[in-house]
């Protein structure tokens, strides 16, 4: 291999290394703060297309409306829990996070006829199992950047935009509350306070149960209903 190929390499190899590097860092993040219920839930949906590799069984099962199956949570509790923190970490909590707004969209009631799906009694047991890997992760990792995100999670559902949390949210005062004596910063037991207080006002509002796969195949505002649970 001449000089010149050589050199080539190596510049090539410095450039992708300094990508990878580059990009790493954006997915080191909670992804589904800025998502609406179409875009965060959809089998289309890029964060899922990204995430469905690495959690293939998982998926199937919590994007799957009629499933009423335990999802093995124990790749996402150990990507999640370990130490150093990386991108693995926020892809377990990203995972999370879409088969909890996927779930606990569908354990809403209908508001034709005031009754609830099939699978709501699974599906709550199941929200409830998922909703306690970011809590244990939460007491178990010092690491200020995944302690972050974890709230964002939990502030996203506070913020009762996705499908579902208007009537949920509220369950989770209790859960929140326990993250804050497992916190010494000031800042972030003060943003834990806010997110609980934002837990406590939520209100349910009127609207159709439809999990976040079915809300991506929303024909269109006119055959909406509660418009105020959609996300932006």
């Amino acid at each position: 291999m001449s000089f010149e190929v050589r050199q080539a390499v190596r510049v090539w190899l410095a450039a992708l290394l300094i990508g990878a590097c580059a990009s790493e860092p954006e997915l080191n993040r909670y992804r589904l703060g800025d998502t609406g219920p179409g875009r965060s839930g959809g089998s289309r949906d890029p964060v899922i297309e990204d995430l469905r590799a690495r959690y293939p069984a998982y998926f199937e099962i919590v994007l799957d409306p009629t499933s009423i199956v335990d999802p093995d949570l124990r790749p996402l509790r150990r990507d999640l829990e370990k130490h150093p923190v990386d991108r693995e970490n926020f892809d377990a909590l990203n995972a999370v996070a879409i088969g909890y707004f996927e779930m606990n969209a569908r354990t809403g009631l209908d508001s034709d006829t005031g009754e609830s799906g099939g699978t709501y009694f699974a599906d709550s047991f199941r929200t409830a199992k998922l909703i306690a890997v970011p809590v244990r992760a939460y007491g178990g990792t010092p690491d200020p950047n995944l302690r972050d995100a974890i709230l964002d999670f939990f502030e996203d559902i506070a913020a009762g935009r996705k499908p579902g949390t208007r009537v949920t949210g509220a369950r989770l005062v209790r859960i929140l509350g326990s993250l804050e004596q497992k916190e010494s910063d000031p800042e972030r037991k003060a943003r834990i306070r806010q997110i609980v207080s934002r837990l406590r006002h939520v209100r349910a509002l009127p609207g159709r149960r439809r999990g976040l796969v079915s809300a991506r195949q929303d024909p269109g505002p006119s055959n909406r209903r509660g418009g105020d649970e959609r996300g932006g």
